[in-house]
């Protein structure tokens, strides 16, 4: 009994303190396609998204599964973690096969970022609940009021039940009719605007939690200002094949040319740019790096899975002196 109690001691420390690390996964198209992102039979996310991270998981084993809403099969996926602590990331990409899910890479949880594209969400254990919607209660009234000369009359108001208010209205020559419908939770608005001079602009505003229908004529209908689209490589909207491409790449040149042999350069080469995102400009300029073009070949298939604009990737044949490795470097892009 004693052997086993001290057995046991170590052990379950160990699992006391493999319990007390959590883990992130990251889950984005590369098209982008919207997706809900299910782990562990949990709904995550609760609107669809191109870019889901899922935070505070505290188990090393997890079983994914994308849906997307326009019908696309869903994708089923195991992922396990060797260790926790760690951030794990997955791509979604389009084969002659459909949808795929594919390992991206893996980082420390101090090393991982995020951007302003991602949705981060706090791993659930319940299925995210549906935005609260509210009962609505119009309120007409029967009122005459006399403007510049011009008169505004209630012609018809009728209300059933408090689902169904058509209100029309004479405005100084020209006409306004209101109609709302409520069914359930679901409002529907229609305004139709009859003028016998000039057009009109007209707005119709129904607020909640007072019951207050209100109709206002001649203001300007601004559109909500845009959002400035981040352009990464410039005239490109092909697939990507990683979030978000590296600004400089001068420290990992600096690393690869300190190597004296070509293979050493290769394996720096391998090490530095796992866990990052280049573009394929920048990859044809690390090639200048290798002196042989086995190593060149070589190096562009390993960075094929780390490249932002990998419609561009057929550019790179422009630095191979053999059409054999060209060949060689188009049957690999065949393949993915």
């Amino acid at each position: 009994m004693k052997h086993f109690i001290f057995t046991f001691f170590p052990l379950l420390l160990t699992l006391c303190a493999f319990a007390q690390k959590t883990s992130n996964i990251v889950v984005f198209a590369e098209d982008p396609k919207p997706f809900f992102l299910i782990v562990n039979g949990i709904k995550q996310n609760p609107e669809p998204e191109t870019n889901v991270k899922v935070t505070g998981l505290t188990s090393p084993s997890l079983s994914l599964k994308v849906v997307f809403p326009d019908g696309t099969p869903d994708i089923n996926k195991k992922a396990y973690f060797e260790s926790m602590g760690k951030e794990m990331t997955f791509r979604i990409v389009h084969t002659k096969k459909g949808y795929k899910l594919r390992y991206f890479g893996e980082v420390d949880l101090a090393s991982a970022t995020s951007n302003d594209n991602q949705s981060i969400i706090v791993y659930q254990t319940v299925p995210p609940a549906p935005a609260p919607v509210t009962q609505t209660t119009v309120i007409t009234e029967e009122t005459t009021t006399t403007t510049n000369g011009s008169a505004v009359t209630p012609v018809g108001t009728s209300v059933t039940n408090g689902e169904n208010v058509n209100v029309n209205m004479n405005v100084g020559g020209f006409g306004v009719n209101v109609n709302v419908n409520e069914s359930n939770t679901d409002i529907n608005q229609n305004v139709d605007v009859i003028s016998s001079s000039s057009s009109t602009t007209t707005t119709t505003t129904t607020t909640t939690n007072g019951g207050t229908l209100l109709t206002t004529g001649n203001l300007p209908v601004s559109a909500p200002p845009s959002q400035p689209e981040i352009v990464y490589v410039n005239g490109y909207n092909g697939p990507v094949g990683c979030a978000m491409p590296m600004q400089d790449i001068s420290q990992l040149k600096s690393a690869i040319e300190q190597e004296d042999f070509s293979d050493s350069k290769l394996n720096v080469a391998k090490q530095a740019l796992k866990n990052k995102c280049v573009t394929v400009s920048q990859v044809r300029e690390l090639m200048k790096l290798f002196d042989f073009e086995d190593k060149k070949l070589e190096f562009a298939k390993y960075a094929y899975n780390y490249t932002y604009d990998i419609g561009n990737y057929y550019l790179i044949n422009q630095d191979f002196d053999f059409s054999s490795t060209k060949k060689k470097l188009n049957n690999f892009l065949e393949s993915k």
